[in-house]
């Protein structure tokens, strides 16, 4: 069997990632890493045995697919050549800047047939993925994705740099629309919002509360789920879960479970997954459908917050 061939498009802190997990996963060759940074391309091609190239147009002809890992505001332009190029495509969260442009991509890219998947990297977290095997009639949950300011992806607020994976993740067990939003952020340290809370109700009266912080001392990646019967705590940063089950004869709930799981790399079994789905022409678990109706959410609650605080 041919090795699927593919490039990495921008190679900072995440796409580094992307090059070193392609060049270990059997049944793929890394073509090459692109980045206009000539020097970091070279270090990054060097420390992954591959070519380095500073425009991603060379590499039309020399590979299957390709991981686009650049600011979001190039999203669309980029992945829109790739697309005309018959090339399949993980594009990093959140897809594109507005929906008009992941419209557009999601035409092109079922015109041309090519797979197209969003980097919502936490949906192959291995509590995640246990999560939606026992979640079923959630009524509230509570998110917090907080953590300490560092100078990157700051050409975006934290709503669509760590918010946008709770969303993801809610909407996928939810399996609901959303029919109210509430929010508030501010801008600390940059000039987008640098800590936001937003709460969704959705149709079906779920309400998910969604706190989201790049200026706290402390990383925090937890989510906490209620059902009626159950409650269901997730740690992703430690891939664990636990579910306390409601009993007739004890309050409050008692330790039920919480099962053993084979934790990975979420990026090496995000990527994996992504292989299969080119070399087998599958759909992605989380393909562009998912990831425009999650940044449509997101671009929502950042509308409620300009609203309630303004444009400054």
């Amino acid at each position: 069997m041919d090795p699927v061939r593919v490039g990495v498009i921008g190679v900072g802190y995440l796409g580094q990632h992307h090059a070193r997990v392609y060049s270990e996963l059997p049944g793929v060759e890394l073509v090459g890493v692109v980045d206009i940074n000539k020097e970091r391309a070279k270090e990054v091609a060097e420390r992954y045995f591959t070519s380095a190239f500073f425009d991603y147009q060379d590499l039309f002809g020399k590979v299957d697919a390709v991981s686009i890992v650049v600011p979001t505001v190039i999203h669309r332009d980029i992945a829109g050549r790739f697309i005309e190029q018959g090339i399949n495509i993980l594009i990093e969260k959140p897809v594109t800047t507005s929906l008009e442009e992941a419209r557009e991509l999601m035409e092109m890219a079922n015109k041309k047939n090519v797979v197209l998947q969003v980097g919502h990297i936490e949906r192959f977290n291995s509590a995640v993925v246990e999560l939606s095997k026992i979640v079923d009639h959630p009524i509230f949950i509570d998110c917090s994705r907080m953590g300490p300011y560092v100078n990157r992806n700051t050409d975006v607020g934290v709503v669509l740099d760590l918010m946008i994976h709770d969303i993801d993740i809610v909407m996928s067990i939810v399996r609901d629309k959303v029919v109210k939003i509430n929010a508030s952020g501010y801008p600390v340290f940059s000039r987008e919002e640098d800590i936001a809370n937003a709460q969704l109700v959705f149709s079906n009266g779920c309400i998910a509360n969604l706190t989201a912080s790049r200026i706290t001392r402390k990383k925090i990646r937890r989510m906490e789920v209620t059902q009626l019967d159950s409650f269901i705590s997730i740690d992703y940063l430690e891939q664990e879960l636990a579910v306390y089950k409601k009993t007739s004869s004890s309050f409050p709930y008692l330790l039920m479970e919480k099962p053993p799981m084979q934790k990975g790399e979420p990026l090496r079994l995000e990527l994996e997954h992504f292989i299969k789905c080119v070399r087998n022409g599958e759909k992605p678990l989380v393909g562009l459908e998912e990831g425009t109706n999650a940044l449509e959410v997101a671009l929502n609650i950042l509308e409620e917050i300009k609203k309630k605080h303004g444009d400054s």
